[in-house]
């Protein structure tokens, strides 16, 4: 099956296009202070492979025939005890590789995701996306999702 949990041996991969993700980010035209971090990439990748295997992480990818990591979600459980629902599988990332989009990589981690949620108990799935950043905001809306509260932001200091 090309849809494979994610551990230490696909560590360079995912630090690959977790890099990726951020860049796009830092990409955007945002207020100046959200900007990722250099290394940051590894730092994600290493603190939830630490948690890789627990019932509180899903960090899944998707590989090609020929092996090659092409897409991936890291999502986490957030717990909402004040919550009817109780439980959120929230996706923290979900990249897919530049020049491999539009070939239903990301549609089956979705899948795959969503059943894992809902074999464990959880009633929803969410996200954030930044406004900025219309191809995600497009594709999250075909893919279902809604806009289901606004974040608002304020800078603090002056530029």
């Amino acid at each position: 099956m090309p849809i494979v949990d994610l551990s230490a041996e696909d560590r360079e991969e995912a630090i690959e296009l977790v890099g990726q993700f951020f860049r796009k980010i830092n990409s955007l035209d945002l207020d100046g202070l959200f900007q990722i971090r250099p290394r940051a990439a590894t730092k994600f990748v290493d603190i939830y492979l630490k948690l890789a295997g627990t019932d509180k992480v899903v960090f899944r990818g998707f590989r090609t025939e020929d092996s090659e990591l092409v897409s991936l979600i890291i999502a986490r459980v957030e717990d909402k005890p004040f919550l009817v629902e109780e439980k959120t599988l929230y996706i923290d990332i979900a990249v897919t590789k530049n020049g491999r989009k539009k070939n239903g990589y990301m549609s089956l981690l979705i899948d795959s995701v969503s059943d894992w949620a809902k074999s464990n108990g959880i009633q929803s799935l969410e996200l954030r996306a930044i406004a900025a950043n219309q191809e995600a905001m497009d594709y999250w809306r075909s893919k279902g999702f809604q806009e289901f509260y606004v974040r608002f932001r304020k800078k603090l200091i002056n530029e």
